[in-house]
């Protein structure tokens, strides 16, 4: 534990920042507290919380595994321990945990150093409230993504200047860290972030709208629909963060020149130029990878269960937007399938290998928005209502508009696999709709086309469902037990 609360504690100055929120070089560990003396410094540090997302959200650990666990994502040969749900404690993913907790404890200290501040006016009071509501939003992403990873974690909601105190906390239950901290931290930031529209120029801070969407999540995923339903409806009838609207063109949406478009909800910036590049494309683009002589590849490709969906149910818009058939004429290697959202042109992809790319990683949507208001509707009863933003999503990308009597889970989790394929949701569905042992185990068991390698003899293990906790934290602190099964 020792390793996430040493930033607490980092001496370690910011760089200097220039105006432009989207383009500063700051450190990822906060400045003493003494650095933080108005409005201008405390958004400093503010940048420094976010600059861990990059870190998060970049090549492998969080945005490559649940792909990987999901049924849409897959490796060369159907053997990786994540595809097959055969992982040891060795397999903890490390990164995951140990960059999570660094956004929350640069949050924590932040929102203490705030809390302490009085302002000298109502305009700097507004300000300083929208910087402890986006802290607020961010550590509530921490947490969110633990627990949805690892299960129980530990509760840190302060700053731990005596380090000796760090341990002992142990592993607080899910729930109870869903209902302390996730929570209320959300709607603290619903009250108080700013909409995106009073963010032009720093596009990437969280919105009130952002906040909204999270909370409509954390709502589905604790299976509280009616909650999730009263939520995402202040984003999308009420309009009260805003208005935010599906782009006409589908893949106008993955367009690295095309960032914080009408769509946006939250993403996470990356900028060459500003020394912030992303590769995370040297994860998804395996077969190509060995034409085109890219780096880092053998990670992730396209389950052709997924090509199969694509095709029986007519999606040509959204097929040819995310994933590549991986046919090259001129090849005498079988190529795969692999994903083409958020990724360069093949002919590019040689010369990004060296710099990375300016594709952000887009954390929610307005089409993942309407989605999750769509199902929270229909299982509270309000399928006729909820109809019309299924569809809305489905004539945007051109496919023919569902009836009432078609619509249930399995028609709301179809949409959403189509829609979001390989933005980080489809995993997360399928376990929080109690789908994931059944599906996936179907997905590993049946051969189709060039995936015909079968792993498993049986269902997938339960247990198998989260990650072990980092057998690193345990050996630091014995009042981490390991997950069952681990």
């Amino acid at each position: 534990m020792k390793k996430i609360f040493l930033v607490l504690i980092a001496a370690t100055l910011l760089i200097s920042c220039s105006e432009d929120f989207l383009d500063r070089q700051p450190e990822d560990a906060l400045s003493p507290a003494s650095f933080y003396k108005n409005p201008a410094e405390m958004k400093t540090g503010l940048v420094g919380v976010y600059k861990v997302l990059q870190s998060i959200y970049n090549q492998g650990d969080l945005p490559l595994i649940p792909e990987l666990m999901s049924d849409d994502g897959k490796d060369r040969f159907r053997t990786d321990v994540w595809q097959t749900f055969k992982k040891t404690n060795g397999n903890s993913q490390s990164g995951i945990w140990t960059n999570n907790y660094k956004m929350i404890a640069n949050a924590n200290s932040l929102i203490e150093i705030m809390d302490k501040y009085q302002a000298k006016d109502a305009s700097e009071e507004k300000t300083i409230m929208a910087f402890k509501a986006e802290a607020s939003f961010l550590r509530a992403l921490g947490y969110f993504n633990l627990v949805r990873i690892y299960g129980a974690v530990p509760l840190v909601s302060s700053s731990f200047p005596d380090l000796s105190k760090a341990f002992g906390i142990g592993r607080t239950p899910a729930d109870e860290i869903y209902t302390k901290q996730i929570i209320p931290d959300l709607e603290f930031a619903v009250a108080n972030c700013l909409k995106k529209t009073e963010l032009k120029g720093e596009e990437a801070r969280a919105s009130k709208g952002a906040a909204l969407t999270m909370l409509g999540k954390v709502h589905l995923t604790m299976n509280n629909h009616a909650k999730a339903a009263e939520v995402l409806k202040r984003l999308v009838v009420d309009n009260e963060a805003g208005n935010y609207s599906l782009l006409a063109n589908y893949p106008d949406v993955f367009l690295a020149t095309n960032k914080f478009h009408a769509e946006s909800i939250f993403e996470v910036n990356f900028n060459v130029t500003a020394g912030q590049p992303s590769y995370w494309f040297r994860w998804v683009n395996n077969d190509v990878g060995l034409i085109w002589g890219v780096a880092g590849a053998s990670n992730l490709l396209v389950e052709h269960n997924l090509m199969r969906e694509f095709v029986n149910t007519g999606e040509t818009v959204r097929y040819k937007t995310t994933i590549d058939s991986g046919y090259i004429a001129s090849s005498t290697i079988p190529i795969q399938a692999w994903v083409i959202k958020h990724s360069p042109a093949p002919a590019q992809l040689k010369a990004y290998n060296n710099t990375g790319t300016d594709n952000n990683y887009v954390i929610t949507r307005y089409a993942d928005a309407l989605l999750m208001y769509a199902e929270a509707l229909m299982v509270t009863g309000k399928a006729t209502e909820a109809l019309t933003y299924v569809n809305q999503v489905r004539v945007r990308a051109k496919v023919p508009a569902l009836t009432a009597a078609q619509l249930n889970i399995d028609a709301i989790l179809h949409e959403r696999r189509m829609e979001l394929a390989f933005e980080g949701h489809r995993y997360f569905d399928l376990v929080r709709t109690g789908k994931a042992v059944s599906v996936l185990t179907k997905a590993i068991m049946t051969p189709i086309d060039y995936d015909t390698n079968i792993a498993i003899s049986g269902p997938i293990p339960e247990e198998q469902l989260i990650l072990p906790i980092p057998v690193g934290e345990i050996e630091k602190d014995q009042t981490l037990p390991q997950n069952p099964g681990y």
